[in-house]
């Protein structure tokens, strides 16, 4: 049987964010068409935020199968003392972007857990507001998209991801990103972003601000 993040979530006992779920069915989260698609076309993709999240450092979405291969191989409650986790994205080094339960129970919080630490924490308590802050970073500091793009792209790539996602968010957060898109500065040849801390500030007010005990975690290639 072909393994869903619908599926995946029931097996995990963590319930899909509606946001997720309705990014996945709008195709949101797809690098391209195919492989062979995304290699060709890769900047005109990431310059209108397919797959959103694209000006985010660091951060590869991951499909179904890819998510359940590393619950089952590294971050299952077998191996993580009954914690569980139900991942969707990777970093380049294999960090693993999970969901996870609250400390209530009551709704999946998400965070990285890294792949070579003994601990992690929990960094949004919830999807939508782990997307926004990732966001809200990146329009501040886009310097790891200057490697392919100039600044004024870059700034393209970071308002677009904002133009995507506020269609996804809540009302408070989506009218949050779009005050931030309009705030946003332009740029010059130097710019290593578009807004300054104070406007970062007051667009991550949106959100209370959310601390996470850390855990421990058992390492990948601890896991047998």
């Amino acid at each position: 049987m072909t393994t869903t993040f619908e599926s995946l979530a029931a097996h995990c006992g963590i319930a899909l964010p509606p946001m997720l779920a309705r990014l996945l069915a709008d195709g949101r989260t797809r690098y391209g068409a195919s492989r062979e698609d995304w290699q060709a076309n890769w900047r005109e993709y990431t310059l209108r935020a397919q797959p959103l999240l694209s000006s985010v450092y660091d951060f590869e979405w991951i499909d179904a199968a890819q998510a359940a291969s590393i619950v089952e191989d590294w971050l299952n409650p077998r191996f993580q003392d009954g914690r569980a986790f139900l991942p969707f994205a990777i970093s380049g080094a294999g960090d693993a972007y999970c969901l996870m339960r609250t400390a209530s129970g009551e709704a999946a919080g998400a965070g990285m857990i890294w792949h070579d630490r003994g601990d992690s924490a929990m960094e949004a308590a919830s999807f939508e507001q782990f997307v926004f802050a990732r966001l809200v970073e990146s329009a501040l500091d886009f310097e790891h998209l200057l490697d392919e793009f100039s600044p004024a792209q870059a700034r393209d790539c970071v308002l677009a991801d904002l133009e995507v996602a506020a269609a996804y968010l809540p009302e408070a957060a989506a009218n949050a990103l779009r005050a931030l898109a309009a705030a946003a500065e332009p740029v010059d040849d130097d710019s290593t972003g578009m807004i300054d801390e104070d406007v970062a500030e007051r667009a991550l007010s949106v959100y209370a601000a959310f601390e996470s005990t850390r855990f421990a975690v058992v390492p990948r290639w601890e896991c047998e």
